[in-house]
């Protein structure tokens, strides 16, 4: 008995075993058949995205360096007009004018070693600057010490004709320049330590009668624009920044021993060019490009100096290396290794599991514990209902969105829960179209059971039993849209509002306007900027900033109707939409006010701000009825009121862009203006009252240009103050005013003053009391006989910065005179707390006497004056009625065409030898 248990045991056993053996292999057949397919996609995709992440890694490595070569390329570009610029300040200075003219006189030669000299200290980027005549022999030389600046002894000046620059540069004509590649600074025929880059600019220098006299050499220490290039390149990842000449040396290298071996005759053999061939000749092929070795990613283009100058090069080369894109180097393809491992493991583990659940029976309950796990941990809501629509099964994300637990819900129909009316009519109509057709999806509001309503998309379905194809249940899956309601909500709000005022955007504002059109026939689109706000931006910061424009946008707010429209262009920019308004007069008085109160002081941090508004405006249907040309207009608009003169309203017309490319012309003119000599000074007279004698004249600008004509100041002043371009022409007319009437004092031995306009933007970006200081003492002249005059409204806009300059000027010994007394704002608090010389009286309150005006204005001004002991000058004074009227009423000085219109120099010369002959 025993042994035939065994023996069955045995059988039994082995059965058993044989069993084993077959699921075992039949599992490992379906494990391979599940599991090599898989990791072939797996492999293959993780290839595919590597690549993919390499060439996007190239790809970016590109841009940066075409982005770096592009800011090298400007900045190398604005060095070298800087440099550029600076020779033409020196050859167009009276200085050297003088010294070609009198090269034997001390004193011009010393004017001149003093002019390079002040070059030299001012922009620190020079080793030396020269003048060589035509024999090749240096005349000055202002060198580079440590502390400063040293003119060269002429028995130290040497012969340099047979340099390369020097023959180059005698053949330049007038407006050329010669640049010379960069070498080492060499001393007796070594190369000076520490090691200085040098780069010489060349420029031509000719008398006025258009004789070659020699060249002007700029020495320039080309380190700076080595450092320049150095830190432009920084940032870009690991990039290597290399610089060569035209034959491929190293200029500028990681290894400084590589660069300029061209200088050192046991070096010549170190260069890029013949440590990269293959790359040297890309670069000699194509001049701008890429070049991939494997190992690095080069970039390579050629820099110039200047625009346009083709005579010298550089080649700039940016080299990554390409191991930080490796597989295991970079780290977006170690991500990618790691999530392809995982998804291995994870296909490894899978395919175990289900091959092991097709081996065995428990499959199905096993598949539907998972299904169950998935309806129960599922965020979307799940709801199961029999043939007869009773509720069956919810899932716990069900209970969580609706409300309802699990009990109250199930045996119910889903209508029975709905309580609103409305969406019980809903929901029988979505059962409708389901046992119709059988399914629905689709968004709809649905009901909480506290009340509360919520957006859900929903899809029902009919579920058929696979045996006898008969309906068995219905399935209802849907999501609680809230979030994403509010996320749209979120990012509808970023692009349609502005985050700083929260006012609408552009696109926003043209939607509202679009819907108004269509209701309305009138309607104004008003452009506002301030234009002052991007320099109270970076004075004050971001935080004062938004603070700013809240307060415009209030102040706006304060004129806008109920129906109109205010939304934001730019962040100094606004739009408004007047509904029903065409009106220009009532628009012209709305738009006076908008502007005087905006124009009112805003405080910030105790400080008192003020600001300026252009406004442009385009009226619906009159101008256009398309939306994007009425705001194109009323742009136009602004930037005309902007260009003729800021805190005023434009209304556009056809005319208006015709002025505005005009004006854009006569800026674009102006820019070169004292560059080709257009500008000059007319001087008209200043006669003392009693004596009828000259004692000063006021220098007042003149433009002739070769394509505009005879240009008003009052056309081209304002755009040099807009642009900025009136401070170096302000700095001429300071300088030709002071050095002519210094010629005339010298010609009659008579003191004669000299009165200067100054402009606002002078006093807010520029040093006058340093520049006034340094022009009296270069031209020898008392400062009792240079008169400033400014306006009223330079002191009302910044009274404590202008008052401390004025104050500085006066400490000089100049004088200072308000221009144009009583058509401004005419406080009495600048004229209590800061010392002036003198009023000028304008025109205005002049000009109609006696016919049209009893002269009240002017004898209230003349009785002011003499209270506060002013002296007192009246201009436009051009009859004898209005000479006596001022006389009898103690009026100082005149000036007008009663006396004499404005003059040229050699018409006020000839007036003045006369005077003095008489005298």
């Amino acid at each position: 008995m025993n042994g035939k248990e065994t023996i069955i045991t045995k059988i039994e056993r082995i059965v058993m075993m044989d069993s084993k053996n077959k699921r075992i292999k039949q599992m490992l057949t379906n494990f391979l058949m599940i599991f090599v397919p898989g990791l072939l996609i797996v492999t293959i995709f993780a290839g595919i995205f590597i690549n993919i992440n390499i060439e996007n890694g190239k790809n970016i490595i590109k841009i940066r360096q075409l982005n770096n070569s592009e800011i090298v390329g400007v900045n190398v570009n604005s060095i070298f007009e800087d440099i550029k610029s600076d020779g033409n300040i020196i050859l167009n200075s009276s200085e050297i004018r003088a010294y070609v003219g009198n090269m034997t006189d001390a004193n011009v030669q010393n004017e001149l070693k003093r002019i390079f000299s002040n070059m030299m200290t001012n922009k620190k980027i020079y080793d030396s600057i020269r003048f060589i005549g035509v024999d090749g022999y240096e005349k000055v030389r202002v060198n580079e010490v440590e502390n400063g600046t040293t003119a060269v002894a002429d028995s130290e000046l040497e012969y340099k004709g047979d340099q390369t620059y020097f023959q180059e540069g005698i053949k330049l004509n007038p407006g050329e320049i010669y640049i010379s590649p960069m070498d080492l600074s060499m001393k007796s025929g070594v190369v000076e330590t520490p090691l200085k880059p040098l780069m010489r600019l060349v420029l031509p220098v000719f008398n006025d009668k258009n004789e070659r006299q020699g060249i002007l050499v700029l020495n320039y220490l080309a380190k700076n624009m080595l450092d320049q290039i150095e830190n432009d390149s920084k940032s870009n990842m690991d990039m290597k920044i290399l610089l060569l000449n035209n034959e491929g040396y190293y200029l500028l290298s990681e290894n400084s021993d590589k660069d300029f071996s061209f200088m050192y005759g046991d070096q010549q053999r170190i260069s890029f060019s013949q440590e990269n061939p293959e790359i040297w000749q890309a670069i000699l092929n194509k001049g701008s490009g890429y070049y991939d070795d494997g190992r690095d990613l080069y970039f390579y283009t050629p820099i110039y100096p200047l625009k346009g100058y083709q005579n010298l090069h550089w080649v700039l080369v940016g080299a990554v290396p390409l191991d930080v894109l490796g597989v295991f180097t970079n780290e977006d393809n170690r991500t990618i290794v790691l999530i392809a491992v995982l998804l291995i493991l994870v296909l490894c583990i899978i395919s175990v599991i289900v091959s092991w659940l097709l081996l065995i029976r428990k499959e199905a309950r096993s598949r539907e514990k998972i299904t169950d796990g998935i309806f129960k941990n599922a965020k979307e809501g799940i709801m199961i209902m029999d043939a007869d629509m009773q509720i069956v099964y919810v899932n716990k994300a069900f209970s969580t969105i609706t409300g309802y637990s699990e009990g109250e819900a199930l045996g119910k129909k889903p209508i029975d829960l709905k309580t609103a009316k409305t969406l019980r009519e809903i929901y029988s109509k979505i059962w409708e179209t389901v046992n119709e057709e059988g399914n629905w999806k689709g968004e709809i509001t649905d009901q909480r059971k506290d009340g509360t309503t919520y957006p859900k998309y929903i899809s029902i379905s009919k579920m058929f039993d696979r045996k006898s194809n008969t309906l068995s249940n219905f399935l209802e899956v849907f999501e609680d849209l809230t979030s994403v309601r509010i996320t749209e909500e979120a990012i509808n709000k970023i692009k349609h509002y502005d985050e700083a005022t929260g006012l609408p955007t552009q696109v926003l504002f043209e939607m509202k306007v679009r819907e108004y059109i269509k209701q309305i026939d009138r309607m104004a689109v008003v452009v506002l900027q301030v234009t002052n706000f991007n320099t109270l931006y970076d004075n004050l910061g971001k935080k004062s900033g938004a603070l700013l424009i809240n307060e415009v946008s209030r102040r706006i707010q304060t004129f806008l109707s109920a129906t109109d429209l205010l939304g934001i262009l730019h962040k100094d920019q606004f739009i408004m939409a007047r509904i029903n308004s065409n009106d220009k007069l009532e628009m012209g008085h709305l738009m006076n006010k908008m502007i005087t109160y905006i124009r009112e002081p805003i405080e910030i941090d105790t400080e008192k701000v003020y600001l300026n508004v252009s406004i442009g405006i385009a009226v619906f249907q009159d101008d256009s009825a398309d939306l994007e040309k009425l705001i194109e207009y009323a742009n136009i608009a602004k930037n005309y009121a902007l260009q003729t003169g800021d805190n005023t309203y434009v209304f556009y017309e056809k005319e208006i862009r015709e002025n505005y490319l005009n004006n854009l012309k006569l800026e674009t003119e102006l820019r070169s203006a004292l560059e080709n000599n257009e500008l000059s000074l007319n001087y008209q007279p200043q006669v003392q009252v009693g004596s009828r004698a000259i004692i000063a004249s006021e220098a007042l600008l003149r433009w002739h240009n070769k394509n505009l004509g005879q240009v008003s100041p009052g056309d081209f002043i304002p755009v040099a103050e807009r642009t900025n371009l009136i401070i170096p022409i302000g700095n001429w007319v300071l300088e030709e005013a002071i050095r002519q009437n210094q010629k005339w004092q010298q010609l009659t031995n008579e003191p004669l003053g000299v009165a200067v306009n100054l402009s606002p933007v002078q006093f807010k970006k520029s040093d006058l009391p340093k520049i006034i200081k340094e022009l009296l003492e270069k031209y020898q002249m008392p400062a009792e006989l240079l008169e400033v005059e400014i306006t009223e409204g330079i002191l009302v806009e910044n009274m404590v910065g202008t008052g401390s300059q004025l104050e500085q000027i006066k400490a000089l010994g100049v004088k200072v005179a308000i221009d144009d007394f009583g058509t401004g704002y005419s406080s009495l608090k600048y004229l209590q707390n800061l010392n002036f010389d003198k009023l000028k009286i304008d025109r205005e309150f002049i000009k109609d006497y006696p016919e049209n005006d009893s002269g009240s204005i002017a004898k209230t001004i003349l009785n002011l004056a003499a209270q506060l002991e002013l002296h007192v000058i009246a201009e436009g004074v051009e009859t004898h009625e209005q000479f006596l009227f001022l006389k009898e009423n103690n009026c100082h000085e005149i000036q007008g065409y009663y006396f004499s219109k404005p003059l040229s120099v050699k018409d006020f010369e000839i007036l003045i030898t006369e005077q003095n002959q008489v005298d």
